[in-house]
């Protein structure tokens, strides 16, 4: 089962099984990564803020760490480039989550001139979390072989409904997943979770289902939202970024409604069903 999942997740990103390797979730195939191709004294940068086990992972490894701030500009957010690049030389390890997480935005947005200036200044690895891939749209997953010190990181999490079964996974060029996968048997992920993933990727069309309805339903509360004169991003996620002064999480909270805090006065709002949506939209409005 396990080998039928790997070419099932070949064949799904248009590369060999050998070129990719499952975990039980996405940060723990990050895990994997911070704790087989770097050590305590080396550096990693990432953008600030950015998925919280970066961070984590950052510290517990004792890494020094280098960060790359968003800031707003417009209906999205940016960062720095030319010092994202500028910095490349003097680190191990450059992780970016693209599109963003929790800020919805593109970083390099599959464009291959971008990684390309990126990859000249670099030394040590580039690890690129595309778990929002489906609803992004781009990838540098055909890099992974021209380039061994590219990393991307994956999950059926979001777009494929599973994330409660816990399956990420990583594509990389051959030679890193030997490496990367050393410590691990085919036994590390439950039975249940590689019969759901291999269910799901044997019958992914459903997938373009969803991203397109979650699509739609994201354009659509971010429209509202603006309507009702709250400060909210344009997103390349499953989610919406929202700026404001007021406790949000427990106003929504006392309504039976959990988003995310994610930083001063940041919060994240996932996009669920049409009901779940506008039910959102009508508590918020009541704030207006």
């Amino acid at each position: 089962m396990f080998n039928r999942l790997r070419e099932l997740l070949g064949e799904y990103n248009g590369i060999s099984a050998e070129n990719v390797y499952p975990f039980a979730g996405a940060d723990n195939a990050l895990r994997a990564i911070f704790y087989n191709l770097v050590e305590q004294g080396n550096t990693a940068m990432f953008i600030e803020p950015t998925f919280s086990m970066i961070p984590i992972l950052t510290f517990l490894r004792g890494l020094n760490g280098i960060t790359i701030s968003s800031f707003e500009c417009g209906e999205w957010w940016c960062i720095d480039f030319e010092r994202l690049v500028d910095e490349a030389s003097r680190v191990d390890i450059t992780v970016l989550v693209d599109p963003n997480n929790p800020t919805g935005s593109p970083i390099l947005k599959g464009n291959k001139d971008l990684f390309l200036t990126l990859a000249k200044k670099t030394n040590g690895f580039i690890v690129i979390d595309e778990t929002y891939y489906e609803f992004s749209g781009y990838t540098l997953a055909d890099m992974v072989e021209e380039y061994p010190n590219l990393i991307i990181v994956r999950s059926l999490s979001k777009a494929f409904c599973l994330a409660g079964f816990r399956l990420g996974y990583i594509i990389a060029h051959r030679e890193l997943i030997n490496i990367l996968s050393k410590p691990y048997t085919i036994f590390d992920i439950p039975t249940p979770t590689i019969a759901a993933g291999i269910a799901a990727l044997e019958n992914h069309r459903y997938v373009n289902e969803v991203v397109s309805r979650i699509v739609e339903l994201r354009e659509w509360m971010y429209k509202e939202l603006r309507k009702l004169k709250f400060n909210v991003y344009r997103s390349l996620t499953n989610f919406l970024l929202v700026k404001d002064s007021r406790d949000l999480k427990n106003y929504m909270l006392k309504r039976g409604i959990l988003i995310k805090d994610i930083g001063k006065n940041l919060y994240r709002i996932t996009i669920g069903d049409e009901d779940m949506c506008r039910e959102v939209v009508r508590i918020l409005g009541d704030l207006q």
